[in-house]
């Protein structure tokens, strides 16, 4: 499991915003330096400071009367200015966040390797998914397990997010839960104690539906979603697939690099991606000839977006696909994540980007070509959990590959 991005400290940024400006300059005067604004400070007036925080922050240092958070100052100012540009693709991470955001990018995680979604009928962590050659499949761990016990409390006490956060931890430390499992009408109760560790994150899955038309699911595009996408093509090309149905439903994007990749294994020799950036200036990544060459289908929704909206629409302007489900998010701006000298970073808007052919899509989304609904009884399961018979836009994809 990887850890999102935490928000309490965003929380406590918008009670500082007001003190704010456009150029914020952070300065930690000396104590020789402060003595000296002292003495001189009758004579002294804010005009003559290069900006108001400056300006507040001497005012802080002089006649504060409590003891001054300077931790905590230390990340919560950068997070302001940050969220004071009021762009919601740009904020600011912590060292801790920023060392998550990498190991999540890179697709190495460390955990037991178990993908969960709540399960509110049973108060629990459903188990979707086990991560191949990971320490939970090593020690028993199944799809379909229930954690209702993490560390001795219960998940129905503590709520889904407490039991997740609970459910992390860096490798070397022992993750202590129990499952219920079904066994007929009933549940078995297994107590777990696992060392978690590195998890290679599995981010394309396929299987053949069928006798010839192959299903890959790509959840995100990381640095190892290419090698993997290979490999499941391969895979499934050797089991007699000829057509493919590509399910890029929630996946939210991810790596430059990642995407382009895919889309040369998928795309003749053409432009892939158009950037622009902040002066108007325009530079296209091209793919290279050759491709895998059968009948496609893409199935979105509303969660699909970025890098994930790039791939749909690259394939609808080749004429490679047919796009089936749900309209799609809506983002075409790209971020550049620029670490910072103590271990953090900032992730900045700073280039807009389109289709190889296509208008940008950037605040509209993609229309599919065949609209379809999940089923209204369904909408709160996952679509992991979905039945081919429950699932109506695996369904259209498939029936419009058949013909």
């Amino acid at each position: 499991m990887s850890k999102k991005i935490s928000w309490p400290i965003f929380l406590i940024v918008c009670a500082l915003l007001v003190i704010i400006t456009f150029q914020m300059t952070l300065i930690f005067v000396t104590q020789n330096y402060r003595e000296i604004i002292a003495e001189e400070n009758a004579n002294n007036t804010k005009e003559n400071w290069e900006s108001k925080l400056e300006y507040i922050n001497e005012l802080t240092q002089l006649y504060f009367l409590k003891e001054i958070p300077k931790e905590v100052l230390e990340e919560v100012l950068p997070a302001a200015y940050i969220a004071a540009l009021g762009d919601k693709y740009t904020y600011y991470m912590s060292k801790d966040e920023y060392e998550a955001f990498n190991s999540n990018l890179n697709a190495d995680m460390q955990g037991v390797g178990i993908n969960i979604v709540y399960n509110s009928e049973m108060n629990a962590l459903d188990i979707i998914s086990v991560v191949s050659g990971s320490p939970a499949m090593e020690a028993g761990v199944k799809s379909g397990d229930l954690i209702h016990i993490v560390e001795g409390q219960k998940v129905a006490e503590i709520g889904y997010y407490e039991a997740l956060n609970v459910m992390l931890g860096k490798a070397g430390t022992v993750a202590n839960f129990s499952v219920l499992r079904p066994s007929g009408e009933k549940y078995e109760e297994i107590a777990f104690s696992i060392k978690r560790g590195f998890i290679v994150e599995e981010t394309v899955s396929g299987k053949l539906h069928g006798e010839n038309i192959g299903i890959i699911r790509i959840e995100e595009f990381d640095k190892k979603t290419p090698e993997q996408f290979k490999k499941a093509m391969d895979s499934l090309i050797s089991q007699g697939a000829d057509r493919f149905v590509f399910d890029v439903r929630y996946n939210p994007g991810g790596d430059l690099d990642s995407i382009v990749a895919i889309l040369d294994m998928l795309l003749p020799e053409g432009p892939v991606i158009r950037i622009i950036d902040r002066y108007g200036r325009e530079s296209v990544l091209e793919s290279k000839a050759g491709c895998y060459d059968y009948p496609m289908a893409v199935i979105t929704n509303g969660n699909t977006a970025s890098a994930a909206e790039l791939f749909t629409s690259a394939l609808r302007d080749y004429e490679k696909a047919v796009i089936v489900g749900e309209k799609t998010y809506g983002k075409g701006t790209m971020q550049s994540v620029i670490p910072l000298p103590d271990g953090s970073a900032v992730c900045m808007t700073t280039q807009t980007y389109c289709p190889p052919k296509s208008d940008s899509y950037n605040g509209i989304g993609i229309k599919p070509d065949i609209e379809v609904f999940i089923d209204e009884a369904y909408s709160n399961v996952s679509i992991l959990k979905l039945t081919f018979e429950q699932d109506t836009q695996l369904q259209a994809a498939v029936a419009e590959l058949a013909k």
